[in-house]
């Protein structure tokens, strides 16, 4: 059974479709945003190195997302490894999101996509700041296609569907399979695609 904290050379068969959806959601961000800038007058304020909404929002993720993220760090950042998981295990992150360190995140190339939705008009957010409380008219509101549409390439890995005639029914998925970050531990993303076995992401 492999891990998707491991270090090994071969590509899962959720990745491929991870990626996608990370491009899909990208996508709808970027024409949301160009949308709300002309209707503003004036860009997003979120800014390389701001990590107001990071250390004050806990984001939701999907299994499929952690294992991303969690097998990116082991490539990446091995010695960081231990310091994510430590800060899921025993809730030491508090509110922030344990992978932020530094005022940086150390998964941004696989981040999650509830924080690649995230962008925040007027100004950037003041420490500790969650903006979707504070100030939610300044908060971008994605377009549903994309979003959607990004969240539906990784439900098949989860037990689910890959097609949703109702959008309820899609919204009703998300909710049994988004949970904060903090909640999951290290050893709840296991990927069991090896020698033939199911191919799914769970958590526990």
């Amino acid at each position: 059974m492999a891990t998707p904290y491991s270090p090994r050379s071969d590509i899962p068969p959720w990745l491929p479709h991870l990626l996608k959806a990370q491009a899909l959601m990208d996508a709808g961000v970027r024409l949301a945003a160009r949308e709300e800038s002309a209707l503003r007058g004036e860009l997003p304020a979120c800014r390389m190195g701001c990590a107001g909404c990071c250390a004050s929002t806990m984001p939701r993720a999907t299994p499929v997302e952690m294992a991303g993220a969690l097998r990116s760090l082991a490539r990446q950042r091995p010695d960081a490894l231990r310091l994510v998981s430590d800060a899921m295990e025993d809730g030491r992150s508090g509110g922030a999101c344990p992978f932020l360190v530094e005022e940086g995140c150390l998964v941004y190339p696989m981040r999650f996509l509830s924080c690649r939705q995230l962008l925040v008009f007027g100004r950037s957010c003041l420490h500790g700041e969650n903006p979707l409380r504070t100030r939610p008219s300044d908060v971008l509101v994605p377009l549903r296609r994309h979003a959607g549409r990004a969240y539906a390439l990784l439900l098949p890995f989860l037990g689910e569907g890959s097609e949703f005639a109702d959008p309820q029914e899609l919204e009703a998925a998300l909710v049994r399979h988004l949970r904060p970050v903090s909640s999951y531990g290290v050893r709840d993303c296991l990927l069991r695609d090896a020698y033939g076995e199911r191919q799914t992401v769970r958590a526990a």
